[in-house]
């Protein structure tokens, strides 16, 4: 697990431009690198898959790992560098963004994917069967679930 945090402070005292409307701060690629290798990927490898033991042997690209860790500043990096097309990419099962984002609990990154390309991911099943919904509701994420619900997968 990294220990890498990549949230900006409200105490810092940088002032935000409007290159840095987006949340990240300057010298963030460096630790958006860095929390790359530290998942396991190459720094220079945005979009190459890795295949994770500690989720049973699922594949992900880092944009995937970084919905399921909840780092959004990580995943809004990665979109505005090249990785925007991954934003809907499923995995050997069928596991998109989406998924690990609910499955994970992370309710920013689910309402940032939905917001920047993913909203019919919120319906989507895997390989076998399960939907962004089963997958918050499996994890136990009410507040995930409830937004599910009031953006159209009421029916999951």
């Amino acid at each position: 697990m990294s220990s890498c945090s990549l949230s900006s402070s409200s105490s810092s005292s940088i002032t935000a431009t409007e290159d840095q409307r987006d949340g990240l701060v300057p010298g963030e690629e460096s630790a958006v690198r860095a929390w790359l290798v530290g998942q396991g990927f190459r720094s220079a490898e945005i979009r190459r898959e890795e295949e994770f033991h500690d989720i049973r042997g699922y594949s992900m690209h880092p944009l995937a790992r970084g919905c399921y860790k909840g780092e959004l500043n990580v995943c809004k990096w990665l979109y505005d560098n090249g990785a925007a097309e991954d934003i809907t990419k499923a995995n050997n099962r069928g596991s998109t963004p989406m998924h690990w984002a609910c499955k994970g609990g992370h309710l920013s990154v689910c309402q940032w994917l939905f917001e920047v390309g993913a909203a019919g991911d919120i319906t989507k099943t895997t390989d076998d069967g399960f939907t962004p919904m089963h997958k918050a509701c499996n994890g136990g994420h009410l507040s995930v679930c409830q937004w599910l619900f009031e953006v159209g997968a009421a029916g999951d």
